[in-house]
């Protein structure tokens, strides 16, 4: 398989945008592919398994720096450049829904019924990518934004028998972490992590129902305080499923034995069942120069031959031609649960992007002052930019 990625194969994109005389093969696929380390590898391992399958084809992965700690603007920086790709990795349904309203991707639901995608992806996890009735994307990959990870000989150390369900014990656990020396939560990223416990901490007291009517702004943000805020509830890390890949590929650490995940804690009963989600779906452009190679690839990654390829990375996948036993124990622990629980697509990335970004501002303001005049500064700034985006 060639690839060119980076700054030449964005030259040569923009090239052939403007007009150019860049060559294309004729069976040349472009795949805008902005992820990173490990991740990055199970994309690479996708594409090479489908030009072994389909030898006639080429693929071109064009791999940018992302921008930041938002890879929007990446790929926001080359569309304006003027780069054409028929693939966009995505895993954000407010974008994708950006992109829709502009007109920059195609429905795929022809393709849907000629390759009988419905066999490997149910209802639910299709409507995920639906907008005005018409499918844009296919799930490939299922992440668990509920896992709370730790390491067992940590917690023993501690005095932690097993993993702490219920929220009482949860936050009982903490002081005994500190006995030990260690912080009793880690938040792991720099700009959007704390998103992740404001997030569970409202399904798991308010439900799935109504994180999705604040999502639409259906409820003002100032409803959402006394739910989360105030009941000021923070080693744990709440972090998403690719820690596991992470840990294993990168850290070489076995799983179970040196790490392990637990759902996050129940607060309310009637709402213990409730599981922030993330996924990946490919989109094709609608000024994609192969759709029919895009609709293939995406063919490719949801059969049998795709799936078996995202086990081996240590990723679940939503598509049904997976052999549950080729996951390692960690994924299937949240593969075996996600058709049992409430699940809601985690809510930052469901927020259009101004929104999403005062979200984060917010919540690290309240982790610096968690006083309730903090709350009610932090929300009604929130409520402010809703009500300025949802006119």
């Amino acid at each position: 398989m060639k690839i060119l990625n980076s700054a030449s194969a964005l030259a040569i994109a923009a090239m052939t945008f403007a007009g150019g005389t860049a060559f294309a093969a004729e069976k040349e696929l472009v795949i805008f592919n902005w992820l990173g380390g490990s991740e990055r590898d199970l994309i690479i391992a996708l594409e090479e398994g489908f030009t072994a399958k389909y030898p006639d084809y080429e693929i071109k992965d064009i791999n940018p720096a992302a921008g930041g700690d938002d890879p929007r603007s990446g790929i926001r920086s080359a569309m304006l450049s003027g780069a054409e790709f028929d693939l966009l990795l995505n895993t954000w349904p407010s974008f994708e829904k950006e992109l829709v309203a502009a007109d920059l991707i195609s429905p795929i639901d022809s393709a849907w019924e000629q390759y009988g995608w419905s066999q490997a992806l149910n209802d639910s996890w299709r409507n995920l990518a639906k907008h005005d009735g018409k499918t844009y994307g296919a799930y490939f990959i299922a992440g668990n934004r509920s896992g709370v990870w730790y390491r067992p000989d940590t917690l023993a150390k501690a005095g932690i028998a097993g993993e702490p369900i219920q929220w009482k014990d949860f936050l009982s656990s903490f002081s005994a972490l500190k006995e030990i020396g260690m912080l009793p939560v880690s938040i792991g990223a720099r700009s959007w992590a704390q998103t992740e416990w404001f997030e569970n901490a409202l399904l798991r007291t308010a439900g799935t129902a109504f994180a999705k009517e604040l999502s639409e702004h259906k409820v003002s943000w100032t409803d959402a305080a006394d739910a989360v805020l105030k009941n000021k509830k923070a080693g744990f890390m709440l972090i998403g499923s690719w820690a596991n890949q992470r840990a294993r590929n990168e850290y070489g650490l076995t799983p179970i034995k040196d790490y392990s995940y637990m759902q996050f804690p129940v607060i309310k009963p009637e709402y213990g069942n409730a599981m922030s989600v993330d996924g990946k779906n490919f989109l094709v452009m609608k000024q994609a120069k192969n759709p029919e190679g895009a609709e293939l690839f995406i063919d490719f990654v949801l059969s049998k031959e795709g799936s078996a390829i995202i086990a081996a990375k240590n990723l679940a996948t939503p598509s049904a031609n997976v052999d549950p036993s080729s996951y390692d124990p960690i994924v299937r622990k949240y593969a075996q649960i996600l058709p049992l629980v409430d699940v809601f697509f985690v809510l930052d990335d469901l927020l259009p992007a101004e929104l999403s970004s005062e979200f984060r501002i917010g919540l690290q303001k309240f982790l610096r002052d968690p006083g309730d005049a903090s709350i009610d500064s932090v929300t009604a700034a929130l409520e402010a930019k809703a009500s300025e985006l949802y006119q």
